[in-house]
C-alpha cells in the first residue's frame, strides 16, 4: 500500500492556478510524498531550483507533513492533491454558477459547484486564496477549514453529478477572486480503479470592469498565454501584464519582438532559431557541458560567436567547471555533490524513513544512518501523530456528540448531509486524488472547467492518494517561506548572469 513518487500526469489547464510550475507543485508537495516529482514548468532549471528550496525547507521540517502509506479515510484534506492515485475514470467536467450571477462589494453569494461525469460520489478541495469568506452551508457536506473548505465525507451523486453548494462574502471593496478547485469524481467501488481526478479555477471580479491579465513569470512585459487570470481592468494581479505571447516566461530575454542572438533559443518567438542572429559573448566550457564558470567572476578571455561552438558557452553557471557531469539542469543525486548548481547537496534524493510525523531523511546517502521520530497519541489534526500511515483514524480523538471532520473535532450533526442525499454504495473516495486535468477562467457567472479521465495503471485495492494532500495548518505559512526563498535563487541567478 505504499505511495510512490508519481510523474506520469503532466497536464495543465490553460487557466489554473497562478504560478502553476512553483506554487502548486510546492503546495501539493508539501502536503504528500507523492507530489514530489510534480510537473516541471518550461524552464527545468529555474523549477528544480525551486523545487530544491521547497523540499530542503520542509526537510527542516522534519519531513512531518508525509507519509508514505495511502490516507484511506473519507474526509477531505486541505491541498492540492497528487496525480496518478486515482484513474481510469470517464472524462469529467466541473462548474461553477454564483447566485446572484453578478454581485456588488461586500454581498453574499451563493455558489454552486457541479462535479459532471456520470459519478456515483465526489470529493472536493476548493479556497478562494484568502479573498473574501467561504462560509458552508448546513448539510452539504463541507466543513471550513483555515484555507477554504473541504468535504467532510463522500457525497452521493445523483443523476451522475455530484453538486455543492457554499457561500461566499465578497470583501468591501471592489476587486476580483478565483476559486481553485481540486475535484474527485467516484464510482463507489471501493477502490482507486475508476475515478476521475479534476482541478479547474474560476474568476469573478465585483465592483469593477474585468480584464483578462497574463502572468509574467520573468518580468518582460509580456505574459504566456496558458495562464490567464480575470482580474479589474485598473488594477492587474501581481506579476500578470495584459500583452501575451512569450514563449519562454522563465528568460526576460525571450519575448516576442526580442533581439535574435546566435545562442541555439528562439529569442523572439517565431518559431525559428538563430535566424540572422546576433553573435554572443561565449567564454571558456572547460569540460563541454554547456555552461561555463562565474561562481565568482567570469574566468578566461570570452570570444564572440554562436552557442554550440566546442569548448566554450553562453551560459552561465558552472560549479565544477572540471566536471562534465555537474551543471544547471542536472538531475540531482545522492553522492554528497551539489549536482544541479543550486547551492544545495543531495536535496530530496537523500533516503528516507519512518511513517507519517515521524517520517525523517537521513543525514547521508546511507540510510541506516535514517533515524525515525518517535510515535505520538493520534489526534485530531490531519497528521498521522502516531505513525501507523492512516491520518486522524482513531475514534476517541473527540469528545462525546463531536467527530473528527477535516482535521478539528465538529459537532456530529454538523456533518450530516441533506435528508433527500441519495446513499451511496461503497466509497472510493478514502483514497480520493487530484489531478490537473481541468481549468478554466469565467466572468462573473458561470463557468466550466473540463477534466479528463487518468488512463494510467488502475490500482486493484484501495491505495491511493486522500483528496488533496495532507498538510498541517501551517503549510501556507510555509508556503510564504517558500516564495521568498525562490525570489533569493532568482537573485542568485541574476548574479550569475550578471
Amino acid at each position: 500500500m505504499d505511495v510512490k513518487p508519481e510523474a506520469e500526469s503532466c497536464r495543465f489547464p490553460a487557466s489554473q492556478a497562478v504560478l502553476r510550475g512553483d506554487i502548486q507543485t510546492k503546495f501539493s508537495a508539501l502536503g504528500h510524498l507523492c507530489a514530489v516529482k510534480a510537473c516541471r514548468p518550461t524552464h527545468p532549471r529555474q523549477h528544480r531550483r525551486n523545487l530544491a528550496a521547497l523540499l530542503a525547507l520542509s526537510s527542516s521540517l522534519g519531513a512531518s507533513l508525509w507519509s508514505g502509506h495511502a490516507q484511506a479515510r473519507a474526509g477531505g484534506i486541505e491541498a492540492s492533491g497528487c496525480s496518478g492515485c486515482h484513474s481510469g475514470g470517464p472524462t469529467g467536467t466541473l462548474s461553477m454558477t454564483a447566485s446572484p450571477a453578478t454581485f456588488s462589494p461586500g454581498a453574499s453569494v451563493e455558489l454552486t459547484l457541479n462535479l459532471m461525469g456520470g459519478f456515483s460520489d465526489g470529493g472536493v478541495y476548493l479556497t478562494a486564496a484568502d479573498v473574501g469568506k467561504l462560509e458552508p452551508i448546513a448539510n452539504q457536506g463541507l466543513t471550513a477549514v483555515v484555507s477554504g473548505l473541504v468535504h467532510n465525507q463522500p457525497k452521493p451523486g445523483s443523476g451522475g453529478t455530484v453538486q455543492f453548494r457554499f457561500n461566499w462574502v465578497a470583501p468591501a471593496t471592489p476587486g476580483a477572486v478565483r476559486f481553485s478547485i481540486y475535484a474527485l469524481g467516484g464510482n463507489s467501488n471501493g477502490r482507486s480503479s475508476g475515478d476521475t481526478p479534476m482541478a479547474g479555477t474560476f474568476d469573478f471580479v465585483f465592483g469593477c470592469t474585468g480584464k483578462t491579465f497574463y502572468l509574467d513569470g520573468d518580468s518582460d512585459g509580456v505574459g504566456r498565454t496558458d495562464f490567464p487570470m480575470l482580474g479589474c481592468a485598473d488594477a492587474p494581479p501581481m506579476a500578470f501584464v495584459t500583452t501575451m505571447g512569450d514563449c519562454d516566461d522563465y528568460r526576460n530575454t525571450v519575448y516576442p519582438g526580442a533581439p535574435e542572438l546566435c545562442n541555439m533559443i528562439d529569442d523572439n518567438c517565431d518559431g525559428q532559431i538563430d535566424e540572422n542572429a546576433v553573435p554572443v559573448e561565449l567564454w571558456p566550457d572547460a569540460d563541454g557541458d554547456g555552461y561555463y564558470d562565474a561562481r565568482t567572476e567570469k574566468v578566461g578571455t570570452p570570444k564572440v560567436g554562436c552557442a554550440g561552438l566546442k569548448g566554450w558557452a553562453a551560459e552561465p553557471g558552472d560549479c565544477q567547471p572540471t566536471n562534465k557531469a555537474v551543471h544547471p539542469g542536472v538531475e540531482e543525486v545522492c553522492n554528497n555533490l551539489d549536482d544541479d548548481c543550486d547551492g544545495d547537496v543531495d536535496e530530496r534524493v537523500r533516503p528516507t524513513c519512518g511513517e507519517g510525523w515521524c517520517r525523517r531523511e537521513a543525514p547521508g546517502c546511507d540510510v541506516q544512518y535514517c533515524l525515525p521520530g518517535t510515535p505520538v497519541k493520534e489526534k485530531c489534526n490531519f497528521l498521522d501523530d502516531d505513525c501507523d500511515g492512516l491520518v486522524d483514524e482513531d475514534a476517541d480523538m473527540c469528545p462525546p456528540g463531536q467527530t473528527c471532520a477535516a482535521g478539528a473535532c465538529v459537532d456530529s450533526t454538523s456533518v450530516t448531509l441533506d435528508p433527500g442525499t441519495p446513499t451511496a454504495g461503497g466509497s472510493s473516495l478514502g483514497n480520493s486524488g487530484s489531478t490537473s486535468n481541468a481549468g478554466s477562467t469565467s466572468n462573473a457567472g458561470s463557468s466550466t472547467a473540463n477534466g479528463g479521465s487518468n488512463n494510467g495503471s488502475s490500482r486493484g485495492d484501495s491505495s491511493g492518494c486522500a483528496l488533496g494532500a495532507r498538510t498541517s495548518h501551517g503549510a501556507l505559512a510555509t508556503l510564504g517561506l517558500l516564495l521568498s526563498a525562490s525570489a533569493l535563487r532568482r537573485r542568485r541567478r541574476a548574479r550569475f548572469v550578471a
